[in-house]
């Protein structure tokens, strides 16, 4: 995925989150997905639940197609939580983007 597609995503701030929860959460079958942002940085996102089984359900056609996939995935993980990782903003950097 590439930066800009996440900056065309809706962002809202955790203070406007807490407040308009129910508005959120009504458009969120139409926008599909909501960037939360703490301190104007990006923290988490909240997508539609169709959207959410699509992704789960493509994660598992990944892992048909080719089991040994999510055991890669999984140690690439492992070696990002022990030993770091390069920052996003570093690859978007070095890629131009």
């Amino acid at each position: 995925m590439q930066i800009s597609s996440i900056l065309a995503k809706q962002f809202i701030g955790t203070d406007d989150f807490r407040k308009d929860l129910s508005t959120i959460l009504d458009k969120l079958p139409k926008e599909k997905k909501v960037v939360i942002t703490q301190h104007g940085k990006p923290k988490g996102v909240l997508i539609d639940v169709k959207s959410y089984l699509e992704y789960e359900e493509l994660l598992e056609q990944i892992a048909d197609s080719d089991p040994k996939l999510i055991k890669r995935v999984n140690a690439a993980v492992a070696d990002v939580k022990k030993n770091g990782g390069i920052p996003a903003e570093q690859v978007w950097k070095e890629s131009g983007i």
